[in-house]
């Protein structure tokens, strides 16, 4: 769920969680209007399916790898290579903007699949089971709400503990930042695709204008745009109770 916060010093907060972020602004922007009322959209086959792979993977883990506590010397080694366990990654993306006369902050929090250091850079991997593999095969890159979302991740500081205290985040220092998005298949958790790319002036720009977007459809201050691609509204779990579909 959205929400909107004020502040006691009058300034204006808005708390999102990653997930409601990227389907708002990397699929319909219109989903703002429900996630600002709590509307949570109902689970199908396919996500049902998807969030059963991910738990598979964070048990084969957990089965298969044992995660040694990393020291705050070994965290603050640029040269030191790191993994955090798949399970114990949260991140906590906050920035500011100027809203009027107010400040406006913006948190956007979720948990990451997977978060390293390699060779001195910062590397997020997004796994994903979709129901249909063979779509992903004539493309050059993820879809946009997969872009956002690694992007996001990279961006952001790091919980173990799921905390929104900024007190209790942490940075991973790094040279350069790589996402990469993991299509596997859902019966073999096997990769049919990997999609990687390494953050540049471009995509950091990118993120920053749809989180501008994003705060000011949320506060009323600007319209969400309409896709007006009826295949998205056909496939979209909010068709049976939106208003805004073109079908």
């Amino acid at each position: 769920m959205i929400e909107i916060k004020e502040m006691p010093n009058n300034d204006i907060m808005i708390l999102s969680p990653v997930s409601d972020f990227t389907d708002s602004m990397g699929y319909c922007e219109f989903r703002i209007k429900h996630f600002l009322k709590g509307m949570k959209a109902p689970q199908t086959k396919v996500t049902i399916e998807g969030t059963e792979s991910h738990d598979k993977e964070v048990e084969y883990e957990r089965e298969h790898f044992t995660f040694v506590p990393i020291s705050q010397d070994e965290l603050e080694d640029i040269d030191k290579d790191i993994e955090l366990a798949r399970e114990r990654v949260y991140t906590r993306f906050l920035t500011k903007m100027k809203y009027g006369n107010k400040n406006l902050s913006i948190l956007i929090f979720g948990q990451a699949d997977k978060i390293l250091r390699s060779k001195g850079t910062l590397v997020v991997e997004e796994s994903k089971f979709p129901d249909n593999t063979q779509k992903y095969l004539g493309k050059f890159e993820p879809y946009e709400d997969q872009t956002l979302q690694t992007l996001l991740y990279l961006n952001s500081r790091f919980s173990e503990n799921g905390s929104l205290d900024p007190k209790e985040w942490f940075k991973i220092p790094h040279k350069e930042k790589m996402w990469i998005v993991n299509i596997k298949d859902k019966k073999t958790s096997k990769s049919v695709i990997i999609f990687k790319g390494i953050q540049t002036n471009k995509t950091k720009k990118f993120l920053k204008a749809k989180i501008e977007k994003f705060a000011l459809v949320v506060l009323g201050n600007s319209k969400p745009e309409h896709h007006k691609n009826i295949r998205k509204c056909l496939k979209c779990r909010f068709l049976d109770s939106c208003q805004y579909k073109i079908c």
